[in-house]
């Protein structure tokens, strides 16, 4: 199954954080390539860690609103 979650994105002096609520998902990257893909690799685990224990993944909420950026 495939599915869209919100993912929030948040620039540092040093790093970006990434967090994606629904999945309880925290991680960073150097630059945003790398915060794109570490939180693709932290939702996947995520993910297979819920089925591996049988619980259910949560579906994907709402977006925020868009929100103007500084």
């Amino acid at each position: 199954m495939q599915a869209v979650y919100p993912v929030l994105f948040t620039k540092t002096e040093d790093c970006i954080l990434v967090e994606v609520p629904d999945l309880e998902v925290l991680t960073e990257g150097k630059d945003m390539k790398n915060a794109i893909d570490m939180a693709r690799d932290a939702m996947e685990l995520t993910c297979v860690t819920l089925e591996d224990h049988k619980k259910e993944i949560p579906a994907p909420s709402d977006p925020p609103p868009n929100r103007s950026c500084p």
